[in-house]
């Protein structure tokens, strides 16, 4: 997986943009399972995030009941919007060196 960035020359960094491509490579892993596993896209989440936008929303945890008349009702706690999540924003600093 490749990662094609253009600043269109207004980069806030001192970088080229083949470097900020290549840096922002060394920290996500693009393969598509590993971006499936990252937002945790395997789990019950899409009746939630089918409507009104799924950008800009809150990550936030919820718990889903689900009913069989045949067996037991199965409860699920799952995260939503997991990628609006800023746990990378210390990693993305420290490899552009912003403070």
């Amino acid at each position: 997986m490749n990662i094609f960035v253009n600043t269109y020359g207004r980069s806030h960094v001192n970088i080229p943009d083949g470097e900020i491509a290549r840096r922002l490579s060394d920290l996500f892993d693009m393969r598509p399972k590993a971006i499936e596993e990252r937002l945790k896209l395997r789990n019950p989440i899409f009746l939630e995030t089918a409507a009104y936008g799924h950008v800009g929303r809150q990550p936030e945890k919820v718990t889903k009941v689900f009913a069989s008349r045949y067996l037991e009702p199965v409860v699920h706690e799952v995260e939503l919007f997991t990628w609006e999540k800023l746990d990378y924003t210390d990693e993305i600093r420290k490899a552009f060196h912003i403070k």
